[in-house]
């Protein structure tokens, strides 16, 4: 008996240290993609000149962050941006393949069987240009991937963390948390085109109505940024954080004009939705 007590310990341990070791191995994997692009170094000014006293002040060094994407493309071209929150672990390139939620829910960014992939709906536009864009990840055991979007559900944590960002090649987009809440896992949920302002106004507050400490701006947002995972509060739950975009200063960008006429029926449930533990 006690032979296999001491088995069943010496099993344990050896389990506990995968577990540690494949976490490890996962952070040190996306930390060598975050090398940043080289960049020329530009002189400081002098001291005492005009240049050095109307120099602006950087107060958010996350937003002048510079991601290699020609490094990422060449590793694999599904790369869209690179989608960072401050105060999770969330720090991971955006992948996406047109009309196509099933691969990266299955696969990483090097096409192998993982569930290491955080990938745009792919009925959205890689360039974010729809009224709403979708992002899925799994709800990790280990706390890896989307499963502090889970923690924003408490109203401390969201009030401490108000700021994401998502980098583009060409742009990057300073999010501000707007509402966490779980929900269903509905078709309404994917909802991208809209046939007006009003329409797609209607839609965010409804989305986000259950969320008793949401803040949505005065003037209505300009897109909606939803970060969706799995959630445990009954079958086929899901946790969503809604995010809009702001100016450096934290200014909401102001909502701009839609098309008359566009289709609000996007399809089915999105498969990226299942995205678990």
């Amino acid at each position: 008996m006690h032979l296999l007590t001491v088995l069943l310990i010496v099993i344990l341990a050896a389990l506990c240290g995968a577990k540690i070791i494949g976490k490890r191995q996962h952070f040190e994997k996306y930390e060598e993609m975050q090398t940043t692009a080289p960049t020329e170094a530009l002189p400081e000014p002098e001291t005492g000149s005009l240049q050095a006293e109307t120099a602006p002040v950087i107060t958010d060094p996350d937003a002048l962050r510079e991601i290699d994407f020609d490094a990422l493309k060449a590793r694999n071209p599904d790369v869209v941006g690179w989608i960072y929150i401050p105060g999770t672990v969330i720090d991971y390139p955006v992948l996406w393949r047109e009309e196509d939620n099933d691969f990266y829910l299955h696969h990483d960014i090097d096409g192998k069987e993982s569930y290491d992939g955080v990938f745009l709906d792919g009925s959205d536009r890689p360039d974010f240009s729809r009224l709403q864009n979708l992002f899925y990840g799994h709800h990790m055991k280990n706390g890896t991937m989307f499963t502090d979007i889970c923690r924003f559900k408490d109203q401390e944590f969201f009030e401490a963390n108000r700021r994401a960002y998502l980098y583009t090649p060409d742009h990057t987009y300073i999010l501000r948390t707007m509402a966490c809440l779980y929900t269903g896992a509905g078709a309404e949920k994917r909802l991208m085109d809209f046939a007006d302002r009003m329409e797609f106004d209607a839609y965010v507050d409804q989305m986000t109505k259950n969320c008793a400490f949401r803040e949505i701006p005065e003037g209505g947002i300009d897109r909606l940024f939803s970060f969706v995972t799995c959630s445990y509060e009954f079958d086929n739950a899901r946790t969503i954080l809604y995010c809009y975009e702001t100016d450096a200063d934290g200014n909401p960008v102001e909502p701009a004009e839609t098309e008359e006429g566009s289709s609000t029926d996007t399809g089915e449930d999105a498969d990226g939705a299942d995205a678990g533990g």
